[in-house]
């Protein structure tokens, strides 16, 4: 029996001849251990040869680039002729020379880039960047029940699976308990204990997010409160039009704002029809930093700022700022401080200031994780933010250094 073993590291292979008497007392050993034993690193014949005994057998011819001590062995094995036979004390032998092993196959090359084939283009989808084929695949196949419900407002991913394994919730007249049973909002009915939940039968080509400027006397509710009688989402009625031009017979999806200012404060507020990013966003675990500018009555004393930054309780937890200090120091007005809070509790910045004794006359946010508010946007309007725009959202990083626009 005869195997062959090439090591091409190092340039040195051999032929080894297993002896019948070595198979007799290792019936379990094959030609492939032998060809296992024999594969270690040969620095040279003698380590060959050693290895070859190891395994009952014993080095015959050299194949390939073979070191200048074994090229003569490799020529005498030659010489024999294929198929001679060396036969000595009861040994099994081949006593040819072989060609050299056959070479590895090159290394396919990589595609270069803008060559080939196309590459597809990408869509942001609120934290993943889908291509059209994957977004057709969700459109036909429906989507999760637990994010479906996410997506209408009904509650928080968490909070919709609480209901599906509650079975409180139906499809088209029966009971589902599995949070991952798909559903297509456009054909299907979603009820929750009872009810067809509101906009089930909205269309959803893909999320959509914006950025608002929000007046005051406007609060931040699907339904108009004893407040006032009037919701931001009606600064979107346009929006609307828009969608029922281009998509006759559907119903406008849903808008959720991200977290709530309150009817006196204004600034940037973030919109989307993306349920499950804006609970995302607005949670807590995110901390996501919030950017305030107060302006007050009368310009911060030292002692009122350094009150703010010790924090005071709010809603029954003590809340502790990122950050205060008055604007007016690079040459603004003096009567400007800059808040950034993570809590995102009720009123919490208009706390701050009453427990150290600052008079608020304006509230503005400005800022939203690393996605700072424009200057130029004018107070009720509104722009779509871009792929890059909501990424920067969520972006710490960005955060840390001001944000950007």
């Amino acid at each position: 029996m005869t195997a062959v073993v090439t090591t091409t590291r190092v340039g040195f292979s051999v032929v080894v001849a297993r002896s019948a008497r070595a198979r007799a007392s290792h019936p379990s050993s094959s030609a492939a251990r032998a060809v296992t034993l024999a594969a270690a690193r040969f620095g040279s014949k003698a380590t060959a040869a050693a290895s070859a005994r190891a395994c009952g057998g014993r080095i015959i011819g050299t194949i390939g680039r073979a070191a200048s001590s074994s090229s003569r062995d490799a020529s005498t094995s030659a010489g024999r002729g294929v198929g001679a036979s060396s036969s000595s004390d009861g040994e099994d032998g081949f006593a040819g020379f072989l060609p050299n092993a056959p070479s590895a196959p090159p290394t396919p090359k990589r595609p270069q880039p803008g060559k080939g084939k196309r590459t597809p283009q990408l869509r942001f989808d609120g934290d993943t960047y889908k291509t059209p084929a994957a977004r057709r695949r969700e459109r036909d196949e429906g989507e999760r029940l637990n994010k479906a419900l996410a997506s209408l407002g009904v509650a928080s991913r968490r909070g919709a699976d609480d209901l599906i394994f509650g079975g409180r919730v139906k499809v088209n007249g029966t009971t589902i308990t599995a949070p991952q049973t798909k559903v297509n909002l456009n054909t299907d009915v979603v009820m929750v204990d009872g009810k067809v939940v509101e906009g089930g039968v909205s269309f959803v080509k893909e999320h959509t997010y914006f950025m608002l400027n929000k007046p005051k006397g406007f609060v931040c509710s699907a339904r108009p409160g004893s407040e006032s009688g009037k919701t931001v989402l009606d600064l979107f009625e346009q929006w609307r039009e828009e969608f029922r031009s281009e998509y006759p017979g559907k119903l406008p999806p849903r808008l959720f704002t991200v977290g709530r200012l309150d009817v006196a404060t204004t600034g940037l507020l973030l919109v989307t029809t993306d349920g499950d990013w804006s609970q995302r966003v607005s949670h807590p675990s995110s901390e996501v930093v919030k950017q305030y500018v107060v302006t007050a009555n009368a310009k911060p004393t030292r002692a009122q700022i350094v009150a703010m930054s010790k924090g005071t309780e709010v809603d029954g937890a003590h809340v502790v700022p990122v950050r205060v200090e008055v604007a007016g120091a690079d040459g603004g007005p003096k009567n400007r401080i800059i808040v950034e809070v993570v809590d995102g509790r009720n009123r919490e910045v208009r706390v701050l200031c009453e427990s150290a004794g600052v008079e608020v006359k304006n509230l503005k946010r400005t800022r939203v994780g690393g996605l700072r508010m424009p200057k130029e946007l004018p107070l009720g309007k509104y722009v779509r933010l871009k792929p890059a725009q909501i990424a920067h959202v969520l972006d710490k990083g960005l955060a840390i250094n001001g944000g950007t626009f």
